[in-house]
């Protein structure tokens, strides 16, 4: 009893602490995509009127609920961003939590999952996946690599990974040429790149495949429109993140069948 009571404390601030995270990177990612030279400074504002926001204002998913997704000063309405990606944070520092317990691993999957949040809102707002934040996410993992104490395993393991990227990689160039046109962002294969130094070839390519189907399905909840669409981005990340959350007994099992 005393083990779940600690394990259910822990879990309920992790998913605080995910939630201030998303609402404070939404913020930024907002402020950057407008251009802003300073997104991490300064209070937080409406995008609408201007209003600097208050303290029950900022109180992460229930004040959206609350006001029912509008501005407390002037009515307009807040972006549904804002709330997904509170619950993204807090949704991704509880899995990973549940699924890495109080361990030293614990911080390489908390700044995997920042970072990744980080880069699915940038390009959710402006398009892009920033080359700073990626070299940040290979940053982490090769930090991560030396205090984990990792070796020569990691190392083989990260090169069969990139076969997964590059293979993409030469596939996407055929297409390009013979269709003439882009198929598919240059930094969506850069950060399947940054992945392979944190997933081995089988989860890589379950992370793909989660990506896309939940690229098709939220194409077919919108019905392809184009005020909705959504960069690859997000749904990369988010495959990332349930690939290490719950990917191992998939792989079990198909593995299995063999």
């Amino acid at each position: 009893m005393e083990e779940q009571l600690l394990t259910a404390y822990l879990c309920f601030w992790l998913a605080v602490l995910g939630a201030v995270l998303g609402s404070f990177l939404d913020c930024a990612a907002s402020r950057w995509a407008a251009g802003d030279p300073h997104p991490f400074q300064g209070r937080s504002r409406c995008g609408s009127c201007g209003h600097t926001l208050g303290a029950r204002d900022l109180v992460p998913v229930f004040s959206f609920l609350l006001r029912r997704g509008r501005c407390r000063y002037c009515g307009a309405r807040i972006p549904a961003r804002c709330l997904v990606s509170e619950l993204a944070g807090a949704a991704a520092f509880l899995c990973l939590g549940l699924r890495f317990g109080l361990s030293l691993e614990l911080g390489q999957w908390f700044a995997f999952a920042a970072l990744l949040l980080a880069l699915s809102l940038t390009d959710w707002a402006a398009r892009i996946l920033p080359d700073k934040l990626l070299l940040l996410l290979a940053a982490n993992r090769a930090v991560w690599f030396f205090v984990l104490g990792h070796g020569v395993r990691e190392v083989l393991e990260a090169a069969k990974a990139f076969a997964v990227p590059a293979a993409l990689l030469a596939l996407v160039l055929i297409m390009e040429k013979l269709l003439g046109r882009e198929a598919m962002g240059g930094g969506d294969i850069k950060l399947l790149f940054v992945l392979a130094l944190y997933l081995s070839w089988a989860e890589l390519f379950l992370t793909l495949l989660a990506g896309c189907l939940l690229g098709l399905i939220w194409a077919a909840l919108t019905g392809g429109k184009a005020k909705t669409a959504m960069p690859f981005g997000p749904f990369l990340a988010l495959g990332a993140m349930l690939t290490v959350c719950c990917g191992g007994p998939v792989l079990e099992w198909y593995f299995g069948l063999f």
